[in-house]
């Protein structure tokens, strides 16, 4: 999000759903998804925002036609700013009852705050409220020209057809998509201060909860996703079975359940992050 904007991406993912160019209309993307057998949803996480769509097959070019014209031509019309405004806050206090967001929220207020993770992204009516020199719509626009851009973007689609004829169709429905080649900066800050390291942060649940997180700052290995170091040291540290690390905390009475993997990550680093659900003696002895 642009500095002063928190939720800026997250805004934009709601008023990219309430008309086209093409398709004007508000509600005929969704009303023709639902219509034929659909659904759709979309969600702004960290790095990326992911808008996805399911459709009876018959239905699929009517339906990536006017799936493409998010990218092509989105209308943002004004008359639903202060609707979707509403929408966000309305998320935001949601989520101020869930016990892992308030989570993040804790781990943010002890990250870097040089590191952009570190920053409120979900929006509310506060962030989003439009300033005396500039309207929160124009920046959203602003904001959807410099990032939505073909090069940084992916799409997939699965269907019936073979390749050849999935590829025929998705490519004059997506080739207008404007390419604005932006510069994606690695991010140089570590997501925690040195200093601060090691670190532990306790945390009161609202609901019934025993749980010991244990986050590693790594480097970036997105890179390396044909062989998958991540993955494989999380299947080791993961495993269930025989002389498993969870084998082990199970035979002390400490753990019921263990995951491990990556946990945020972003260009230039991520977590790994290994979870335990602790036993009441777990939590004790943690």
């Amino acid at each position: 999000n642009p500095p002063g904007r928190a939720g800026l991406a997250h805004f934009l993912e709601h008023m990219l759903f309430l008309g086209t160019d093409k398709y004007p209309d508000a509600a005929e993307y969704e009303r023709f998804i639902t219509e034929h057998g659909g659904s759709h949803n979309a969600y702004t996480s960290f790095e990326n925002t992911n808008y996805f769509l399911d459709v009876n097959a018959q239905y699929l070019p009517e339906a990536l036609d006017r799936f493409a014209q998010f990218f092509i031509a989105p209308r943002f019309d004004g008359a639903y700013v202060d609707r979707e405004k509403n929408a966000v806050e309305a998320e935001y206090q949601m989520g101020l009852k869930s016990d892992a967001r308030r989570g993040l929220d804790v781990l943010q207020t002890v990250m870097n705050p040089a590191h952009p993770y570190s920053q409120f992204s979900v929006g509310s009516l506060q962030t989003l409220g439009d300033n005396p020199d500039s309207a929160v719509r124009d920046e959203l626009i602003r904001f959807y020209k410099a990032h939505y851009s073909a090069d940084i973007m992916r799409l997939v689609v699965l269907g019936p057809g073979s390749l050849d004829e999935l590829e025929s169709l998705v490519t004059p429905l997506f080739s207008a998509v404007p390419n604005t080649a932006p510069e994606r900066e690695t991010i140089a800050a570590p997501l925690f201060a040195p200093e601060t390291l090691p670190m532990l942060v306790q945390v009161q649940p609202q609901a019934s909860l025993r749980q010991l997180d244990l986050l590693f700052p790594i480097p970036d290995y997105r890179g390396d996703y044909a062989v998958k170091p991540v993955s494989y040291v999380a299947n080791l540290v993961g495993h269930e079975g025989e002389g498993s690390l969870l084998s082990r905390l199970k035979a002390e009475g400490l753990a019921e359940g263990l995951a491990a993997g990556s946990g945020l990550s972003w260009p230039g680093g991520e977590l790994f992050s290994v979870s335990i659900t602790l036993t009441e003696k777990g939590v004790a002895d943690y």
